[in-house]
């Protein structure tokens, strides 16, 4: 990564926000963000990614999606292809607490994993909702299935060489915290746990408003696995710095 680069986008940070916010009635919620990717851990690479998160807010219900793509190329020639999908339905119960349903699927042509996907209900609560902060749970019993690239398995691959069918509990927490106007700070940790393995996946993202739309964030995401080959390390982290575009 470029010091100058990183340099502009810290500084960013503190730019002041001079549009004053705005409440927004309509239920749709969607943005897009692009961004500079830094590997760490078993894997040391720059690459570009982008995603595209969307949500609807209905009286009892919240639908929402997600999907993400990651290419890296390294030499002038790909070297990774990852596509990430997510989607989730809430209805509510009480004024606090909500059953879902949640299904995720990544896709990786080069990685260790043609097919990663996970089914999953439970029960939610939020904890906590106010202006500058929100709090929330969720656990429930799922079912992931995992088939292995065995063509694309290097030394170096965070990856058990079998394939996994398995029922799992996910449970996850999640917060926002409005620091500043213009300054907010997310948070989301997944714990996914099986006979195979248990993952452990946390992010954290500080996001600077730059417009009404457009802001700047900062996330550092982090997966652990008590499983691994053996020499290999049971931490990766992910740094990516990028821009985010509200259009709705």
């Amino acid at each position: 990564m470029k010091t100058p680069s990183l340099f502009l986008l810290m500084s960013a940070l503190y730019m002041p926000y001079s549009h004053a916010a705005e409440a927004d009635s309509s239920p749709w919620q969607s943005e897009l963000s692009l961004g500079l990717q830094q590997l760490s851990g078993n894997a040391d690479s720059q690459t570009v990614n982008g995603e595209v998160n969307g949500q609807y807010d209905g009286e009892q219900t919240r639908y929402q999606a997600s999907a993400s793509v990651l290419q890296v190329e390294k030499d002038g020639e790909e070297d990774k292809r990852k596509t990430e999908l997510e989607t989730q339905a809430n209805r509510g119960i009480s004024a606090r607490s909500y059953v879902l349903l949640n299904a995720t699927y990544v896709a990786d042509r080069y990685g260790p994993y043609f097919d990663d996907f996970m089914l999953a209900t439970g029960l939610g609560h939020q904890w906590w909702q106010s202006d500058t902060l929100s709090l929330s749970t969720e656990v429930g019993p799922g079912y992931r299935y995992q088939r292995p690239n065995l063509d694309e398995i290097d030394d170096d691959d965070l990856i058990m060489p079998y394939s996994v069918r398995e029922p799992v509990i996910r449970a996850q927490a999640k917060g926002e915290w409005q620091l500043v106007d213009s300054v907010r700070l997310e948070g989301r940790s997944i714990v996914i746990s099986g006979a195979s393995n248990t993952s452990v996946e946390g992010a954290v993202t500080l996001a600077s408003t730059i417009t009404e739309k457009l802001s700047i964030k900062i996330t550092s995401k982090h997966n652990y696995m008590t499983d691994v080959p053996p020499g290999l390390k049971n931490h990766d982290s992910v740094l990516t710095l990028g821009l985010r575009y509200q259009w709705l």
